[in-house]
C-alpha cells in the first residue's frame, strides 16, 4: 500500500465518523446510555486526542494536542470526571476535519520511520497510524450502539 493510499483511507475512515455527526445534538451527544461506559462526544474526542497521542508518544512525531483534549478525553477518562468546560460538538467537529491534512503535513516521507516506542508490536510511524484506523472504526462502532439505544 503506497502513502498516499493510507492517507485516502484515513480519509474515509475520518468522513465516516464525521458522518456520525449528521443531525446529532449536544444533549445527544452527552447522553450515556445503561451499559454504555462513555458518550458520543467522549468517543468523538476520544478518537481525534488518541490518533496525536500514538504518533507524538509512541511515533516520536510532533503531533499538538490540545491539554484540554488531553485532559478530556485520554484512555481512562471518562464525563462523569469531567470539570469546567467542555468543547461544543462543532469544536469536536472541527478538530476530526483538520486532522487528516495535519497529520498528512506532519508524516509525510515518515511512515516507514522506525517508531520512537514500539506500540504493542508495531515498530514504525505508518504501522501505528494505521492502526489508529482499527481505533477509530471500534470506536464508531461504539457511537453507532449509543445511537441506537438513545
Amino acid at each position: 500500500m503506497t502513502e498516499e493510499q493510507i492517507f485516502q483511507q484515513i480519509n474515509m475512515v475520518r468522513q465516516s465518523t464525521l458522518n456520525e455527526l449528521d443531525g446529532l445534538s449536544e444533549q445527544q451527544a452527552d447522553q450515556m446510555p445503561e451499559g454504555f461506559n462513555n458518550t458520543i462526544r467522549w468517543n468523538l474526542g476520544h478518537t481525534y486526542t488518541v490518533q496525536n497521542v500514538l504518533l507524538s508518544n509512541y511515533g516520536g512525531k510532533n503531533i499538538e494536542t490540545p491539554s484540554r483534549y488531553l485532559e478530556l478525553f485520554a484512555p481512562g477518562t471518562k464525563p462523569a470526571d469531567w470539570e469546567g468546560e467542555v468543547p461544543t460538538l462543532d469544536e469536536i467537529q472541527q478538530s476530526l476535519e483538520e486532522q487528516p491534512e495535519k497529520l498528512k503535513q506532519a508524516l509525510s516521507g515518515q511512515l516507514d520511520d522506525e517508531a520512537a516506542e514500539p506500540f504493542m508490536s508495531l515498530s514504525t510511524v505508518g504501522e501505528i497510524l494505521n492502526f489508529t484506523l482499527y481505533h477509530e472504526g471500534m470506536h464508531v462502532g461504539m457511537i453507532k450502539s449509543i445511537k441506537k439505544v438513545q
